[in-house]
């Protein structure tokens, strides 16, 4: 997608009502929970200074980036911070020596934002009130680059907002035609907030963290912390082109925007996804926990790269 198409998408997603362009409360809380657990006790020390009373995962702080959007106090200070939440790779491109994923050339798109922001909170020279803003928009944005559909699109399809979704039946959590809802269901919201309420299974914030946190081994800090915001991007991308946008069976999703849309249930397809929504919400805590470490602990050293596996 060129990057004015992009710009002209985001003015007509933002005139839906209830347009959905990231994880939802729950996710943005999980990741910030996550990464929490995983600071230095300097680079945590220096986020509570700024946090104050707050933690990461509070929706204040995960989630202050989306409720800014579309103001028009913020449009002054953080021109285009609307196109800050995702970047366009699309999934039917061929990814070979004339096209590479890269990051846009003006800078308004996630990757770039990430990259900046670490830099503001690094930065002694950066005032308090932006240190905490940059506190907030890497929070929000680190967990939105592990949204597969944040990372991808099809035939304009704005990240699967364009996509409906009728009804969604997991073993959890459901939504049908007649559910009151803030906004139209589409793929893209299924994986902003119904994915995670299913994985959720009705536990509240601290359990699921728990939950989530149980499943982070000392080889997944290892393995997940490498890499740049480039690469992470790069591996949503995939994560869309190969398991988002396809049936349990492996057969795409509807390329159409007509209603009613699709029906969603376990078997043909949230089952066989909710693996990679746990992973995502994960590497995510753990990636943001790195680059908050970097910023805020001249001390902290990365994990190193893991070993390559002996040859056969």
């Amino acid at each position: 997608m060129k990057k004015a198409i992009g710009k002209a998408c985001l003015i007509f997603a933002l005139a839906l009502p209830g347009a959905v362009w990231a994880w939802g409360p729950e996710g943005h809380a999980v990741v910030g929970d996550i990464a929490e657990r995983h600071l230095t006790p300097r680079a945590k020390k220096q986020v509570r200074a700024l946090l104050e009373d707050h933690r990461m995962g509070d929706y204040e702080v995960a989630c202050w980036p989306d409720e800014i959007r579309g103001s028009d106090d913020y449009e002054k200070i953080y021109p285009g911070n609307g196109l800050w939440h995702f970047i366009d790779f699309d999934v039917f491109k061929r990814y070979d020596d004339d096209f590479e994923l890269k990051p846009s050339e003006d800078g308004n798109d996630i990757v770039t934002q990430i990259g900046r922001w670490q830099k503001e909170l690094a930065s002694k020279d950066t005032p308090r009130e932006r240190k905490l803003d940059a506190l907030r928009f890497l929070i929000h944005f680190v967990g939105d680059v592990h949204q597969p559909l944040h990372c991808a699109y099809r035939y304009g399809d704005m990240g699967g907002n364009m996509i409906p979704v009728n009804s969604f039946h997991g073993n959890h959590y459901s939504f049908g035609p007649n559910t009151p809802m803030d906004y139209p269901a589409s793929i893209h919201s299924v994986w902003d907030q119904s994915m995670v309420l299913e994985l959720m299974e009705a536990r509240g914030r601290a359990a699921f963290a728990r939950f989530l946190l149980e499943g982070i081994g000392p080889e997944q800090v290892q393995g997940w912390s490498q890499g740049n915001p480039l690469e992470w991007a790069n591996d949503s991308y995939w994560k869309a082109r190969k398991q988002v946008y396809h049936w349990a069976n492996g057969e795409n999703l509807p390329f159409k925007w007509a209603n009613p849309g699709m029906d969603l249930t376990s078997a043909n397809y949230i089952e066989a996804r909710l693996p990679l929504a746990q992973e995502q919400l994960q590497k995510a805590g753990v990636r943001l926990a790195r680059l908050l470490n970097a910023a805020l602990d001249s001390k902290y050293a990365p994990p190193p790269k893991p070993e390559p596996p002996p040859a056969k």
